[in-house]
């Protein structure tokens, strides 16, 4: 069962990358659903937070490094018992999805510069050509009295094979989301950044403070992490001002009375029109 399972898994994997959507193969194989699910939702998630392109000879030699490494797990699982058999008793594709995580976690965090690397930060003025504003859209955010996000860094990330890493400091760190519904928006960060085409920008966030409406306690809201991405290409050029709203949301999970916090993409960008309101 367990070969059978791998073998689906693989497919999967393999009509994904190919362009179909995750919810084809799980109907595909509804008794196998609640299992590839999981699995499948971390290679995507992988996919969107890392999504370097190695070329075709990197991936041979991938490969063949990968395949050698697994001749030799194999090896020596023959040759004596391991230290932790739930460890090394994985199938094939359990390892390759746990080696995709570990090398995209280590790409992201460890190699990032060498790909994209972060140009001086830009300074604040306020007869910059680009502003960055925060804003809300309306999904649980009524069960809340107050819900104030705290934003570290504000990071851009620029078009082109050596696409360059852009990172800047808000001037206003603490926004209450409650005032921000809708189409209101609050300014953050106001200055000039170079010119060009942008294709992803960043917050990071450092710490989320809710209170709830009916109970006046306060909630922890959790982060998938401690920052929010967003791919939205925008043009920077001479001559004008881009404003980009930056549009997050608060979600229930189901009936469980706990709260997330994720950006929405199809409400943020530079055309997005908005009413500006003040700290």
């Amino acid at each position: 069962m367990m070969n059978e399972f791998d073998r689906i898994l693989d497919e999967c994997v393999d009509r994904i990358n190919r362009g179909e959507d995750l919810g084809t193969c799980l109907a595909d194989y509804p008794e196998y659903a609640q299992q590839l699910q999981p699995l499948l939702q971390v290679m995507l998630e992988t996919k969107d937070a890392y999504p370097f392109e190695p070329s075709a000879s990197g991936k041979r030699t991938s490969r063949q490094r990968f395949n050698t490494a697994f001749e030799a797990l194999a090896r020596t699982r023959e040759e004596k018992r391991p230290l932790f058999p739930w460890v090394f008793g994985w199938s094939r594709a359990w390892v390759a999805v746990a080696v995709v995580l570990l090398v995209a976690l280590i790409g992201y965090f460890g190699l990032r510069p060498m790909f994209f690397p972060i140009g001086p930060s830009p300074q604040p003025s306020p007869e910059g050509n680009f502003v960055f504003l925060i804003s809300d859209d309306v999904n649980a955010i009524s069960d809340f009295q107050s819900l104030s996000i705290s934003i570290s860094k504000i990071g851009l990330q620029a078009e082109g094979e050596t696409s360059q890493w852009i990172e800047f400091a808000p001037e206003v760190e603490v926004v209450n989301l409650t005032l921000l519904q809708g189409d209101k928006a609050q300014e953050i960060w106001r200055g000039d950044v170079p010119e060009g085409q942008y294709i992803k920008v960043f917050i990071y966030v450092s710490n989320v403070s809710g209170i709830l409406e009916e109970t006046g306690r306060s909630i922890s809201v959790k982060l998938p992490s401690n920052k929010l991405q967003i791919s939205k290409p925008f043009s920077v050029t001479s001559g004008s001002v881009v404003n980009f709203v930056y549009d997050v949301t608060i979600v229930e999970a189901g009936k469980s009375g706990q709260y997330i916090l994720k950006p929405q993409v199809g409400e943020s960008g530079a055309d997005r029109s908005f009413e500006k309101i003040d700290g």
